[in-house]
């Protein structure tokens, strides 16, 4: 575990780096979309506080945008980033989820969605701390937790932006129950990729001990930042 961390903090420069510090930035927008989501915001008797937090969602997810841009084009990615870049992106989706939880608590599957969620995380960085002690890693996400954070997005954007959809409990099970679904694929895909990459050294594999030793030499090969 320690030595996990400490590949992020090798370089103490990378902590005032402009991507990095607009991931800092997405982080504190988290508590700010959890404050607002909870607050009662009225214009003209119209209830607008869900327009706002959906704002702040759509400012994080473009600072998600420029940082990466800003990353590749600058030649700014670092071990730092690439660590902290996703874990903003789902402390975002766990504050929306865990909001919207509390608006439809009588929707048993919108549990069973974030338990999905929260389970599929927790063993993704557990599979990511076994893989890095082995000198390998998952090389960048794969197509099926691509679909399953698009899906996730989707279905959390319609129930933050679509307002009293609890009178049309259709509606609410399908979105929550398709979003399961998808959690659950992109789940055992990434588990089957886990064995796999652990039993096959050739399989997605990166060997940090080379990888550390060209980091002390200008390199222009590692242009992106996940």
């Amino acid at each position: 575990m320690k030595r996990f961390f400490q590949k992020f903090i090798k370089n103490k420069k990378d902590w005032y780096s402009i991507p990095n510090i607009l991931v800092y930035f997405r982080m504190l927008l988290v508590p700010v979309f959890c404050i607002i989501y909870f607050q009662k915001i009225e214009v003209n008797g119209v209830e607008i506080q869900r327009y706002i937090a959906a704002g702040v969602f759509f400012i994080a997810a473009f600072t998600d945008f420029l940082d990466g841009q800003i990353a590749r084009r600058c030649n700014m990615v670092t071990d730092l980033g690439k660590g902290i870049d996703p874990l903003a992106d789902k402390l975002m989706q766990f504050a929306i989820a865990v909001c919207l939880s509390i608006t439809y608590h009588s929707f048993w599957t919108f549990f069973v969605m974030l338990g999905v969620f929260v389970v599929k995380e927790l063993t993704l960085l557990i599979t990511d701390i076994i893989l890095f002690n082995h000198k390998k890693k998952i090389d960048g996400a794969k197509w099926y937790g691509k679909i399953a954070t698009c899906i996730f997005f989707l279905a959390m954007g319609s129930l933050l932006l679509i307002p009293d959809l609890t009178s049309h409990p259709a509606v609410v099970y399908s979105l929550t129950s398709v979003t399961t679904f998808f959690l659950l694929i992109a789940f055992i895909g990434y588990v089957m990729l886990f064995v796999k990459i652990y039993r096959s050294p050739e399989t997605n594999v990166v060997d940090y001990s080379k990888v550390n030793q060209e980091s002390e030499e200008p390199s222009s090969e590692d242009k992106s930042q996940d």
